[in-house]
């Protein structure tokens, strides 16, 4: 019995108190405050001209650069929350109408460019390469940040932070983009959120998952 109280007493003395992490809300406001800026500083790595708002498509890459950046504000926010027990991400019905909104605008751009080529168009894999690096530091941000809570589903919680950080990477994109897009430039987009959701699965999963 001596032994078990030297023992408790042991523990007790090497306790350090639990801080209790903050609300979502605030964690995905600090998220954006410090990744953004992350990324941006990553994009300078790469030889991008800004986007030319003056030409005719560049309505719709507003629109686009409006629906990605909530849409993946939304999708950190659900990574977070599946980070905790008990709360209640959002389900697909919020991102439904996002989605499609966002992919019957970029037919239409694609439709546009069919018609109207732009001179200087940027190819599909320098677009690859750019939300590829840019992602690279939001992505180990969001995982630090799922560490420090861990989840009791990883490859749920990284998935929805790594959409969350590819549409981040499709915003920033949008600043430095031709306003018009090729059918081979949607498709390197597509390859790169692919890349960017499994890449934060990969790298994230023994971090977040829970100690067993």
């Amino acid at each position: 019995m001596a032994d078990h109280d030297l023992l408790i007493e042991k523990l007790s003395r090497s306790i350090t108190p639990v801080k209790r992490p903050w609300q979502p809300g605030w964690r995905v406001m600090a998220w954006l405050a410090t990744a953004l800026p992350c990324g941006i500083a990553a994009s300078l790595l790469l030889n991008r001209t800004l986007t030319d708002w003056s030409q005719s498509g560049a309505a719709w890459v507003i629109v686009q650069l409006l629906l990605t950046f909530v849409a993946g504000t939304l999708a950190i926010r659900n990574a977070f929350l599946l980070s905790i027990a008990g709360q209640q991400p959002l389900g697909w019905k919020w991102f439904a109408p996002l989605f499609s909104i966002w992919f019957a605008s970029t037919l239409v751009n694609l439709h546009l460019h069919q018609s109207l080529a732009p001179a200087g168009s940027v190819e599909g894999p320098n677009c690859y390469l750019f939300m590829v690096v840019v992602s690279a530091p939001m992505m180990a941000i969001v995982i630090g940040y799922l560490h420090r809570t861990r989840s009791l589903f990883p490859a749920r919680s990284l998935a929805a932070a790594g959409a969350g950080v590819a549409c981040m990477a499709l915003t920033l994109l949008a600043l430095c983009h031709p306003a018009h897009i090729s059918a081979p430039d949607l498709l390197m987009h597509f390859a790169a959120i692919f890349t960017i959701i499994v890449g934060t699965i990969a790298l994230g999963y023994r971090l977040v998952a829970l100690p067993w």
